[in-house]
């Protein structure tokens, strides 16, 4: 049967687009919770998608017998290319979905791979929507357990599809599974040395200078990740999205920054796992007010018993210090601590990259179990 692969070219079709996992049957799986379609929304409108500042995309649907069956992105990245100007030629692919057909996985690649070419690119690396800050991988380990906020799930055939397009692993991606109070005894004595210091102050973010709050989460997250594979810096245009959008998720009790005289060196940046509160929305929010409603009650009436800790980061002026470079363990300890208090039973760390020896480590020290694994791929062209 012939399969047709198509550019996106208006608002009806790129909801074709959007809706491709609900098409595939994707709420045949129980632990699968439907992604808020506003922030693909926007992630894919020109006119509002801080990606498409420094980036661009193209996206196709692969149709046969006049039925939408799979879906693919094609991008580049400037912010990419000039933080990575060693790793030259790559684009990349995001948004990939297939019924379990070769054929139609292979005609969706082979149209991202013109793309990639045609715009001058020697090899496609992905799936990333769009890039390492948001949704990367493919999830091919720990398909027991519900997607936590901002993390993909697929079905297990979605890997083997991209790998018989030729597509080989480029790196692996770990979560993290901490249950309250299993911190290790000797991480806690780390965490208490360097918390008794006199000039080190750790204190929940201000929700009323979120704003500076999200100024210091850029800073910090700039320089302690900027060496990490496929980094790219947070813009201001992603900065305001958090600043205006997240703050109705912040717990202050989990959400930590750590200073030393008083000048910000580190941060812990973890959310309410909202996918506990979402899952009956269908992927749908602003355009069903009633289901804001309820989000706002249940973040204040009945809130996650769990939370996924996004982000955490050392300055590496402070990392690298022998006095300060344990501050990652103060705030292992203190929001594992705040968020106990606030009754939180568990949650996700993640993700860490599979070669981040000393960061993994630290986080098995903690307690925490490699739960799930996500993997980027890639092909030269």
């Amino acid at each position: 049967m012939a399969i047709d692969v198509r550019e996106v070219a208006n608002k009806k079709e790129q909801e074709i687009f959007l809706h491709m996992p609900w098409t595939l049957g994707m709420k045949s799986d129980p632990l699968w919770v439907p992604p808020l379609l506003d922030d693909y929304r926007r992630l894919l409108d020109p006119k509002k998608s801080p990606f498409l500042k420094h980036g661009e995309l193209a996206a196709f649907v692969a149709w046969q017998n006049g039925k939408p069956v799979g879906r693919i992105t094609a991008h580049t990245d400037s912010d990419f290319d000039q933080q990575w100007p060693t790793e030259t030629g790559i684009a990349f692919f995001g948004f990939f979905d297939s019924k379990d057909d070769p054929a139609v996985a292979g005609a969706l690649f082979a149209r991202a791979e013109g793309w990639a070419r045609a715009h001058g690119r020697t090899r496609l690396r992905g799936p990333l929507t769009l890039d390492s800050k948001g949704e990367t991988g493919i999830l091919v380990d720990g398909f027991t357990t519900p997607p936590r906020i901002g993390m993909p799930h697929n079905k297990p055939y979605v890997g083997p599809l991209i790998e018989n397009a030729g597509y080989a692993k480029a790196k692996d991606f770990f979560c993290w599974w901490y249950t309250s109070g299993s911190i290790d005894e000797r991480t806690k004595r780390i965490a208490e040395r360097t918390r008794k210091l006199p000039n080190v102050r750790v204190r929940p973010m201000d929700l009323k200078h979120f704003r500076r709050e999200v100024d210091i989460i850029r800073d910090i997250y700039n320089s302690s990740w900027s060496s990490n594979w496929g980094f790219t810096p947070f813009t201001s245009a992603e900065l305001e999205i958090i600043a205006s959008e997240y703050k109705m998720f912040v717990d202050t009790e989990i959400a930590l920054v750590a200073e030393v005289d008083g000048k910000p060196a580190a941060m812990c940046f973890a959310i309410p796992d909202v996918n506990e509160l979402v899952k009956d929305f269908d992927g749908e929010l602003m355009r069903r007010p009633l289901n804001l409603a309820k989000l706002l009650w249940r973040l204040k009436f009945a809130r996650p018993k769990h939370a996924r800790l996004i982000l955490l980061g050392v300055k590496e002026e402070f990392r690298a210090s022998h006095k300060y470079g344990t501050l990652a363990a103060v705030l292992y300890v203190e929001v594992a601590q705040r968020g106990a208090r606030r009754g939180y039973v568990g949650g996700e760390l993640g993700w860490t990259l599979e070669d981040n020896v000393m960061i993994n480590r630290g986080i098995e020290r903690m307690g925490a179990k490699k739960y799930k694994t996500y993997r980027v791929y890639e092909k030269a062209l």
